[in-house]
């Protein structure tokens, strides 16, 4: 096996690894190895309504998934 032949297979072989460590990372952050998802607490504020008039519902973060937050401001 000639030295261009070797280099080519170590390239592949490197390739291979990497692609193979993204897809693991991908699936640690989106819960498909654990099981668990990422639930967004909201991503806009309707999704905060509490049902109160009295309060102006408002969505923290929503471009955030994991740092979203309802808050709930009294206006009465």
């Amino acid at each position: 096996m000639n030295f261009r032949t070797k280099s080519l297979i170590a390239v592949a072989v490197l390739l291979g690894i990497m692609i193979v460590i993204a897809i693991t990372i991908n699936n640690i952050h989106t819960g498909g190895l654990t099981g668990r998802t990422i639930k967004c607490v909201c991503e806009e504020n309707a999704d905060c309504d509490d049902a109160d008039s009295c309060t102006e519902d408002i969505c923290l973060y929503p471009e955030n998934c994991a740092a979203s937050e309802c808050v709930h401001k009294n206006i009465c």
